[in-house]
C-alpha cells in the first residue's frame, strides 16, 4: 500500500510542477541541468528504492509459508 501511495503523490507533484510551474521546472541549475530533470532523477530513485524495500518486505512473509510447505512433505 505504501510502495503505490508515495509513488502516487511523488508522480502527482512532479506532474502538477510541470504543468503548472514550467518556467520553475526549467531553471538551470548548472549547465544543461535543470531542476525538472533532478526532480525526475529523484523520482525514480524513490521508486527503485520503494521497489527493493517492498520486494524484500515480500519475501520475508514469504519464507514462513516455504518452511510450512517443506513440513508437510
Amino acid at each position: 500500500m505504501s510502495f503505490a501511495v508515495v509513488n502516487g503523490l511523488t508522480f502527482g507533484v512532479h506532474l502538477l510542477l510541470a504543468c503548472s510551474a514550467a518556467d520553475f521546472m526549467a531553471t538551470r541549475i548548472w549547465g544543461e541541468t535543470t531542476i525538472g530533470v533532478l526532480a525526475l532523477l529523484f523520482q525514480g530513485s524513490l521508486l527503485v528504492w520503494t521497489a527493493a524495500r517492498y520486494d524484500r518486505r515480500a519475501d520475508e512473509r514469504r519464507v514462513p509459508q516455504e518452511q510450512e510447505q517443506e513440513l508437510d512433505y
